[in-house]
């Protein structure tokens, strides 16, 4: 059977269309018929369509474009509307030589340091003509924004020196540039402290040129203190630095006048007070030599001194001929060296030979002698305990000899009446309780010593009193060593100084110095090893006051720039 092909009519004009939204929608192929014979489908008319097409198109079809065009003229209103909002955005996405130029220049101004100057324009003038140029430039926005972040690391530098004026104008830029923030409100506070902080050190300073010119070098109110107090506040300070450098070259040139004269214990605490404030003063070593030097010169002649005055002793010329007495002689080394130990015993032995004179004096029958003996005698050890008991012995012995009142300096009645001899028994038990607190010469009036001389005066003949006279230095030696055995250094030195009082002949003042003084110089050495350098030299001060001659004494003072 032939094929057949049918045809339509009429072929039909496609229409253009928008695009596959108003195409039909096309059902799949049909399967292959069986026959074997080949398919057609045969599109429906459109509804309405014209047999034939028309001369002109038809009125869909130019709605449609008029559409077109009016949605296109909308879309390019609105891109101009955008373009004009961010012109400086797609100005960026353009190049442009002269805002590119002007941006380097403010990179290589911030890389170079040179910030926000006008004369030559720093990083900050670039940024902002940059920003100017394009209002939104994010480059020149980020430029700005390091030009804050590199004024406040110039603020935090000039609060570290001090520089409060820089540190001001840093911080106002800073503030222009990025707006506040925490770091900036930080620093500005720092800046507020140290304006305040400055007057206050101005009014230290002026205190210390006051004292400067009034020549109170140390110690209280003194330059060398308030000095100190600024540095405390602020190390680096210069004007303190300087006032200090002065205090010191006017303690070198006291201490090499003292030298000169011979005042080697005031050369000696002026050198030592320019270590502690100076330790790195360039004329130190120098003056440490000359002291040094002088020492052992005037130790030397002191060893001379106290030989020759132990040989008046023996040849009887005590306290004769005037000028040349062995009292003479003791009194001249203290005053060179007010601190000897044996010119101070020496004074003793002169007390104690003036004693043996009074009652040598009493024995005669001439109490008023033995009582201005025994009065010279006090001069020179007020504390002795020997020097109470030959007062009570002499007014025992002129009782006895007369029967009209003692004229003395501590009267005793011939007769001691019940009640006197209670109140004496009262004040000796008395006595012994401060002796066993420590009390051995202080509280006036109330101490062991006082007591039992109180009760002497009521009882001359009173045992219990004499005892307890007798046995006070040994008591205050024991505390010493008590104390020196418990670390108690500053207690050790009270309870010597109570014994060197109380017998000041005796031999076993030396060995009691001595060991006190190496206490002392041990702490030294443990502080030192601590590392705290003020400690060691305050302890060291102790030890060269107890044991000045001792040989790792003057070690450790050279160590530590001690003098």
């Amino acid at each position: 059977m032939p094929t057949r092909e049918v045809r339509p009519a009429t072929p039909t004009r496609i229409e253009p269309r928008l695009g596959p939204l108003d195409a039909p929608k096309r059902a799949p192929p049909p399967p292959p018929l069986p026959d074997g014979l080949p398919h057609f489908r045969a599109e429906p008319r459109q509804p309405g369509a014209a047999a034939t097409r028309p001369p002109h198109p038809p009125q869909r079809a130019r709605s449609t474009a008029w559409l077109r065009w009016l949605l296109l003229a909308v879309l390019l209103l609105l891109g101009l509307v955008v373009i004009a909002q961010h012109r400086d955005w797609f100005a960026q996405l353009l190049p442009s030589p002269r805002l590119d130029h002007v941006l380097d220049q403010g990179d290589r101004a911030l890389a170079q340091g040179h910030l926000g100057d006008a004369h030559p324009p720093g990083a900050r003038q670039f940024y902002e003509q940059a920003a100017r140029i394009s209002g939104d430039n994010g480059r020149a926005q980020a430029g700005l924004q390091a030009v804050g972040q590199a004024e406040l690391m110039r603020a935090r530098t000039a609060l570290a020196e001090h520089k409060l004026d820089a540190a001001e104008i840093a911080l106002k830029q800073a503030d222009a540039l990025l707006g506040g923030g925490s770091e900036l409100t930080t620093l500005q506070q720092q800046l507020a402290q140290q304006r305040a902080r400055g007057v206050q050190l101005a009014d230290l300073v002026a205190h210390a040129q006051q004292a400067y010119a009034a020549g109170r070098l140390t110690g209280a109110n003194s330059a060398a203190g308030w000095y100190l107090q600024v540095l405390q506040a602020d190390p680096g300070n210069a004007v303190a630095r300087h006032g200090l450098d002065q205090v010191g070259a006017a303690l070198a040139k006291q201490a090499r006048r003292a030298l000169a004269s011979g005042d080697i214990n005031s050369a000696r605490q002026q050198v030592r007070q320019i270590a502690t404030l100076l330790p790195a003063q360039a004329d130190l070593p120098a003056l440490q030599a000359e002291l040094a030097s002088s020492t052992r010169a005037a130790q030397q002649a002191t060893a001379h001194k106290l030989a020759e005055a132990a040989s008046l002793i023996a040849a009887g010329h005590i306290t004769t001929p005037a000028g040349a007495s062995a009292l003479d002689v003791y009194q001249q080394v203290l005053q060179a060296d007010p601190g000897n130990g044996a010119a101070q015993a020496g004074l003793a032995h002169v007390a104690i030979a003036l004693m043996v004179q009074a009652h040598a004096q009493a024995d005669a029958g001439d109490f008023s002698a033995a009582r201005q003996l025994l009065d010279q005698a006090a001069t020179l050890t007020p504390h002795s305990v020997e020097l109470v008991a030959a007062r009570a012995r002499l007014a025992h012995a002129q009782a006895r000899a007369s029967t009209q009142p003692v004229q003395s300096t501590q009267p005793m009645p011939a007769a001691v009446s019940p009640a006197q001899r209670q109140q004496a028994l009262a004040l000796v038990q008395r006595a012994q309780a401060a002796a066993a607190r420590g009390d051995f010469l202080l509280p006036p009036g109330a101490s062991a010593f006082d007591l039992y001389r109180q009760a002497l005066n009521l009882d001359g003949t009173s045992r219990a009193a004499r005892e307890g006279l007798r046995v006070l230095p040994r008591l205050a030696a024991d505390a010493t060593t008590q104390a020196l055995r418990a670390g108690q250094l500053d207690r050790a030195g009270e309870m010597l100084r109570n014994y060197a009082q109380l017998a000041p002949g005796s031999a076993d003042l030396a060995r009691l110095r001595h060991a006190l003084g190496t206490a002392w110089l041990d702490l030294a050495n443990r502080d030192l090893a601590r590392g705290d350098h003020a400690a060691a030299r305050s302890a060291l001060a102790q030890a060269q006051r107890w044991a000045p001659d001792d040989a790792r004494v003057q070690a450790l003072a050279q160590g530590l720039g001690g003098g």
